[in-house]
């Protein structure tokens, strides 16, 4: 017969189980806040095009460019993953509740 244990509440483990639920929680609010000025950034690239301000050329070729230099971006991105806690529960409870509440 197995038993589980109760986890001791020592100072450690509390550590240890909040901190991953803030960083979580700070990441969910930051992915939410970009979220929504990538979309007012969207709507506004939208209206300029609509009335005839820019071309569909001036806007895709800024992030042609971008897409063609993504090689250094994709190794700071993976090097910033690496320091997140992404495969603890409470991170993951963190990320959830900051993308629905923050």
């Amino acid at each position: 017969m197995v038993t589980f244990l109760p986890p001791d509440l020592s100072t450690t483990f509390l550590v240890a189980a909040i901190l991953p639920l803030i960083i979580g929680f700070i990441v969910g609010v930051i992915i939410k806040s970009a979220l929504k000025i990538g979309i007012a950034i969207a709507v506004l690239v939208i209206i300029l095009i609509a009335l005839g301000i820019v071309t569909p050329g001036q806007v895709l070729a800024p992030i042609l460019s971008l897409v063609h230099s993504s090689g250094s971006i994709t190794t700071y991105a993976n090097r910033v993953a690496g320091y997140l806690p992404y495969s603890s529960l409470t991170f993951i409870i963190g990320l959830a509740v900051g993308l629905l509440k923050g």
